[in-house]
């Protein structure tokens, strides 16, 4: 390999394990015409492509698996999650989530890449004797962010991870008479480990490198919260992938999340180091309006 990264620190490229194989050759073509990646070892990424294709249709059948429900001396974890502010809002008001765990090898991938050096950093913090809780909590934490800083009338954030999120709808609160906040709350985007059942097929819908970091640290099983779905178009997805193809979706062998540590399905792949900005903006307009006549 050409580049050199040195773990734990932000170099220009990152690696990546891209799941080219279960993809289309145009998609693959349009990859890396419009996005920031590179083949490893300056191979053409189509020829890439030619070759994981060729190995994806020799692949064994995903094995089945479903989620089982979580231990009873998990029961008190459950009950603080679900008191917290981040799953009221994102999760108990989107579905009627269950908490369980899921086998690894069974869940489908919800994307064609993953950052491999955020997996490694993650599964550096975990060891094989990991108690249940903390594996719970470990697959169910609250992300933080920096502070922000302000210029005029935006308020930025900046982190190193795609983790920035902002409510697109204000709360208006009234802290005196006459007198109101308008808020905007931003947060590490909601990232528990989140598995949508269609049919009997386990689709993990996020938490792709929380996932890989625990199989890479010995671990069969994840916790997770689970529902059931009757398509793709509600598991909130970018369906229109070529991921997601019936011909490749639907048959005995679609992509597994397991399939990015493995050399024989993930193309080596590097990806510009980025950074997230969130930008939110405050505008204020005046208007005035023909006051309209007082009916009789």
């Amino acid at each position: 390999m050409t580049e050199q990264l040195h773990h734990g620190s932000p170099g220009e490229y990152r690696r990546t394990g891209a799941l080219l194989g279960f993809l289309v050759k145009a998609e693959v073509d349009a990859i890396f015409k419009q996005q920031p990646f590179k083949t490893a070892e300056g191979e053409d990424p189509l020829e890439l492509w030619r070759r994981f294709d060729q190995q994806r249709q020799t692949l064994a059948s995903v094995p089945a698996g479903q989620i089982e429900p979580l231990s009873a001396s998990l029961r008190d974890v459950e009950a603080t999650i679900r008191q917290r502010k981040t799953y009221k809002q994102y999760y108990e008001a989107v579905a009627d989530y269950v908490f369980g765990t899921a086998p690894i090898e069974s869940l489908l991938a919800p994307q064609w890449f993953a950052d491999l050096d955020y997996i490694d950093e993650l599964a550096g913090k975990l060891t094989p004797d990991l108690a249940a809780d903390e594996q719970l909590l470990f697959a169910l934490s609250e992300g933080t962010i920096h502070q922000p800083i302000v210029a005029g009338s935006q308020v930025l954030f900046t982190s190193p991870r795609r983790d920035l999120h902002a409510d697109q709808v204000p709360a208006v609160r009234q802290i005196a008479d006459g007198e109101f906040e308008i808020v905007v709350r931003a947060v590490s985007r909601p990232n528990y480990v989140q598995v949508a059942t269609i049919g009997d097929r386990p689709l993990l819908t996020n938490g792709v490198h929380k996932v890989c970091a625990l199989y890479k640290a010995g671990f069969t099983h994840c916790y997770c919260v689970s529902r059931p779905v009757h398509d793709l178009a509600e598991t909130g997805l970018n369906v229109q992938t070529s991921l997601f193809r019936d011909p490749i979706f639907k048959s005995p062998r679609p992509a597994t999340v397991v399939d990015f540590l493995n050399s024989a399905t993930a193309a080596p792949l590097y990806m510009r180091s980025m950074y997230q900005i969130l930008q939110v903006a405050v505008t204020v307009g005046r208007m005035t309006a023909p006051a309209l006549p007082r009916e009789p």
